[in-house]
């Protein structure tokens, strides 16, 4: 029951690092990131740094979030059937699923997008520490993404996008 619980710790609570990561970076607008730099606050240049090139601390994020759901997957999957037998596999399978869905999805993402001014600086440190550990993922993902992304780079703001801001 040990390992069990320490697979499904170890998975929710990796998940949900990644999760608010995620959210964190991705609700920060540029404009705030600007701000922290023009401060003088210490790290809002790794913050920048990571907004500017999104794919690779995004990379990093959903490969450690991709490892924590397979290994605590197959490791809750394991201990289950050891524990209980096959009869109730399909009854833990649903528990993990909505305990990830809840506890390692939508509550951080909501936490991420609510908090991301407080969390920007921490989350831009903790980042830059997974796409170090995750590198030759990170490196992976960009090779195989160039092949799929088009060369042609797209206006930053839209004329449609200026003129709704000014109307706003």
């Amino acid at each position: 029951m040990g390992l069990l619980l320490l697979y499904l710790f170890a998975a929710l609570g990796f998940s949900f690092l990644c999760s608010v990561l995620e959210a964190v970076l991705l609700s920060t607008p540029m404009t705030f990131v600007s701000m922290l730099e023009s401060e003088g606050r210490t790290g809002a240049s790794l913050l920048k740094k990571y907004k500017q090139d999104i794919d690779k601390p995004i990379s990093a994020i959903l490969t450690l979030n991709t490892i924590a759901h397979t290994v605590g997957a197959a490791g809750v999957g394991a201990q289950s059937q050891e524990i209980w037998g096959d009869e109730f596999f399909a009854v833990t399978s649903a528990v993990l699923t909505f305990l990830i869905l809840v506890l390692s999805e939508i509550i951080p993402k909501t936490i991420g997008a609510s908090y991301w001014r407080q969390l920007a600086i921490p989350a831009a440190r903790i980042i830059h520490t997974l796409v170090i550990i995750t590198y030759p993922f990170v490196l992976l993902s960009e090779f195989i993404t160039h092949f799929f992304s088009s060369n042609h780079q797209p206006m930053t703001v839209s004329r449609e996008e200026v003129s709704a801001m000014v109307n706003v």
